[in-house]
């Protein structure tokens, strides 16, 4: 819990000072990444302030044992597996671990929401698209973790419908991993690629697929293990994690729908909810 309040505040202090200096610096000064180092210093300054009092122990944190070639050979059910995980990844071993594994989980998200965009900031200027994506992301997997080891005990939470193993769940056993890499395979389409009057579409097409269609494709087959007092638990997880990749999409879907505009007197098209231009109406000429 120190160590969170500790990132916070070295956080908080680094975004006050970066609003401050941006408001009374020049131009000139700011494009010389003075700010960055600034921020760097004062990030790192707070940190050794509060070090002795935020990160004189580890909460009595223990290492995970190290995991054998026996460990990761396939179990026999579902419950089993989660178990085998939560004792590798997670070092649970008892109530006592698991409780303070959920704890963990939990601390590391104010951490990560602001160690990722300073890393990112201190590297780029800005943090961007590509860095509070990511920032989420790990917010997610360990919101994720943290809920997991919750209900793993409270069976009756537990769905009641077997697992059938047929291809339509090996479909829907990629669905974490569509509404983790497909808004950034769509991402990097349309940022690696130029986008241009001909190849828009098709660009945008492949990003709405990969970001918003695929993962809610992979989601459906699930819905079928959605029973009884499981759906409490169930449902909004898969609603809002399936939300979160299909988000990325949305001005890009946007874009898609209603079309390039033409710029009040000018003759360039542009993507008004991406903010993208397509360059002269005379080109396509």
């Amino acid at each position: 819990m120190k160590q969170a309040l500790a990132y916070i505040v070295a956080g908080a202090a680094t975004w006050l000072t970066v609003i401050k200096f941006q408001h009374w610096a020049s131009a000139a000064l700011l494009r010389t990444g003075v700010i960055r180092t600034i921020a760097s210093l004062v990030f790192f300054g707070v940190l050794l302030i509060l070090g002795r009092w935020a990160f004189q122990d580890n909460d009595g944190n223990e290492t995970p044992p190290a995991p054998s070639q026996e460990d990761f050979k396939q179990k026999g059910t579902p419950q089993e597996t989660s178990d085998q995980m939560a004792r590798i990844f997670g070092g649970v071993t008892d109530e006592a671990s698991r409780s303070r594994a959920i704890r963990n989980c939990l601390y590391a998200v104010p951490q990560i929401s602001v160690l990722i965009p300073f890393i990112f900031y201190l590297r780029f200027g800005r943090v961007g698209p590509l860095g509070w994506g990511a920032t989420v992301f790990f917010d997610v997997y360990s919101l994720l973790w943290a809920i997991a080891l919750y209900f793993r005990p409270r069976t009756k939470y537990h769905t009641r419908v077997q697992l059938r193993g047929d291809w339509v769940d090996r479909i829907a056993a990629f669905w974490l991993v569509g509404c983790a890499f497909g808004p950034l395979l769509g991402w990097t389409v349309t940022e690696a690629f130029p986008i241009t009057q001909k190849s828009w579409p098709w660009l945008y097409g492949l990003r709405v697929f990969l970001a918003a269609i695929l993962p809610i494709l992979l989601a459906l087959p699930l819905l079928r293990y959605i029973r009884g007092k499981a759906t409490a638990v169930a449902l909004p997880l898969l609603v809002v994690i399936t939300f979160l990749p299909v988000s990325t999409a949305m001005q890009v879907s946007l874009d898609l729908w209603e079309g390039p505009v033409l710029i009040s007197g000018e003759s360039e098209l542009y993507l008004k909810h991406t903010e993208r231009s397509l360059g002269s109406i005379l080109e396509t000429n």
